[in-house]
């Protein structure tokens, strides 16, 4: 965790975005209600959120723990938009109370960047937000920061 203290602005609600293709993880912060903002897995973090256009999703995260073990957030299922909200209705998942969920965030796009937002973020409690910003996959992969 970096402990920066900063507030987000310039992001711009999406409305009718088309989400389909292969996006990688390039940040993932949460602001808490004073505007601290803090990165739950540091900078370390690696991941794959794939949409598919018949309305199919995949979204898989790794980042280190504490004791040096690599931690895993898997899940799968249907996806739906609606204006500048997108819902992943989760069928599979690597944490079993998941399954059967229906996880909604607010869709922004800044810079051709993907920025997917939900309030209140879980672990922040009231008022915090958490942001995953996820950049349009190419067909190289991305470094792996482990």
């Amino acid at each position: 965790m970096d402990g920066s203290d900063s507030t987000i602005s310039g992001l711009t609600p999406v409305q009718g975005l088309d989400l389909s293709g292969a996006w990688h993880l390039a940040d993932c912060y949460m602001v808490y209600a004073n505007g601290k903002v803090q990165r739950p897995w540091g900078r370390s973090a690696s991941g794959y959120l794939i949409y598919a256009p018949e309305g199919h999703m995949c979204k898989s995260l790794n980042y280190p723990k504490a004791d040096g073990s690599i931690a895993c957030i898997s899940y799968c299922g249907r996806y739906e938009v609606a204006g500048d909200r997108v819902r992943h209705l989760v069928s599979v998942s690597a944490d079993i109370n998941d399954i059967g969920t229906t996880e909604e965030q607010t869709i922004t796009l800044t810079h051709g960047r993907l920025t997917l937002s939900a309030t209140p973020a879980p672990a922040g409690g009231p008022g915090s937000i958490i942001y995953s910003v996820w950049d349009k996959a190419e067909a190289t992969l991305p470094p792996t920061p482990f």
